[in-house]
């Protein structure tokens, strides 16, 4: 039997890191946690034991995986989620190169995803995603490099299709839409508080990211999922708050929330 074809995901980003640095933001537990998602731990290899990488968005939304390649500071190579139709694993594979001026180039191939339109939903969610969690790695390297950071996450259901929800929001932000990087937004919580900043990344209807001066340029992102017929949206979103600022997490938590309220 022919196994059915597979693509993969494909992205890369140039960060203010060294080789090590970037090497340590995509295997240390604690930086990954200023990144990619609110928990994450991880072993590394030592003597013949493979190392292991543990990462959680959430309750019932957490894997561990153990890593099949680590070759500091180069490229790190691990599974990362399960094809459901052919039940083989997906693998996050990592490389990293050096350029000039301190900076290093940090590419990503995702790998194993099914062909067809029955499986674009799938692909095209993953590849948001880890588009969004790049940009957070630029945003920390650029900003807050080696600063100790807060992680929390936020999670709703609107009964409300995804497009009039995020209407709404951009609505609530002060954004024309369509949205774009750079845009200045200004939003007033339901306590008088205000937050200000700019947007840096966005994908259209699905992914809204923020940085909020207010907070030493912190980041709130906003991530609406669901078909864009079904009547009602789930909502992930997340505040990351770095250096002195994480003091003040859980009312940045509140105040960046607030904007999905009703």
């Amino acid at each position: 039997m022919n196994r059915p074809a597979t693509r993969d995901i494909e992205l890369s980003v140039e960060l203010d890191a060294s080789p090590e640095d970037v090497f340590r933001a995509v295997t240390d537990g604690t930086e990954l946690a200023k990144w990619l998602a609110p928990e994450a731990r991880s072993t590394a290899p030592e003597g013949g034991k493979k190392g292991s990488i543990w990462i959680s968005w959430g309750e019932g939304m957490s894997a561990e995986h153990e890593i099949e390649i680590f070759d500091a500071p180069k490229r790190v190579r691990h599974p990362s989620g399960k094809n459901r139709e052919t039940m083989a694993p997906l693998y996050a594979d990592w490389s990293i190169e050096a350029r000039e001026g301190g900076k290093a180039t940090l590419r990503l191939v995702h790998s194993g995803f099914s062909v067809g339109a029955d499986w674009d939903d799938e692909f095209d969610a993953h590849a948001r995603g880890w588009k969004l969690m790049l940009q957070n790695l630029r945003q920390y390297f650029a900003r807050h490099a080696h600063e100790p950071a807060v992680h929390l996450p936020f999670m709703s259901k609107a009964e409300s299709p995804r497009g009039s929800l995020w209407k709404t929001l951009l609505g609530k932000l002060g954004v024309s839409a369509p949205p774009k990087g750079g845009d200045q937004f200004r939003f007033t919580t339901p306590k008088g508080d205000v937050l200000t900043g700019v947007v840096d990344f966005i994908t259209e209807t699905h992914d809204l990211a923020l940085v909020v001066r207010e907070y030493d340029d912190a980041l709130l992102r906003f991530t609406l999922a669901g078909k864009a017929d079904a009547q009602s949206t789930f909502v992930y979103g997340y505040v990351i708050v770095y250096g002195a600022e994480r003091a003040r997490a859980r009312e940045f938590l509140a105040a960046g929330s607030s904007a999905m309220s009703h």
